[in-house]
């Protein structure tokens, strides 16, 4: 293929009138071939990779696949390798992580009563929670944006008593 390519952009670099039709037709199908190749390419890769996928998943992991270019299973082996370390790094993570101590959080450390003075725009709180906060609210936030909002003159903290 890469043959037939190199004859039709050495036929097209010969045509001496570049607007003639003969070499619009020359350049159209040189587009287009090089656009099927493309295509072409896009799928032998996404296929490649399903496989990858698949033996990644798999306890036996094909080494060489049937009907593949030397370009193809270099690919395929890098794909397989990557996407098997990657798991592997993951699931060890993941196995490690501590599991956060039994018993009740320090509400009182953790979230800090305010009273708005002002009105603050929508935010996502450290704790994932959508905040939308208006003037003279009373609310029960997470301590850093409690001491971010009393910093910008936007809140002031409410003194629980016992």
């Amino acid at each position: 293929m890469g043959v037939y390519l190199a004859n039709l952009a050495q036929e097209l670099s010969s045509v001496e009138d570049t607007f003639s039709v003969e070499a619009q037709i020359l350049q159209d199908t040189l587009k287009s071939e090089r656009n099927s190749i493309s295509k072409l390419l896009d799928q032998r890769v996404k296929k490649i990779v399903r496989r990858a996928l698949r033996s990644a998943r798999s306890a036996s992991r094909e080494e060489v696949l049937p009907g593949m270019t030397e370009e193809e299973e270099e690919i395929y082996r890098q794909m397989l390798s990557a996407i098997a370390t990657g798991r592997e790094n993951i699931l060890a993570r993941v196995s490690q992580t501590e599991k956060p101590p039994a018993g009740r959080r320090d509400i009182c450390r953790d979230y800090q009563v305010v009273r708005l003075l002002d009105s603050v725009p929508e935010f996502v709180g450290v704790d994932g929670r959508n905040y939308l906060l208006g003037k003279d609210d009373v609310a029960v936030i997470p301590a850093v944006h409690a001491r971010n909002l009393r910093n910008k003159n936007l809140a002031t903290e409410v003194n629980m008593r016992d």
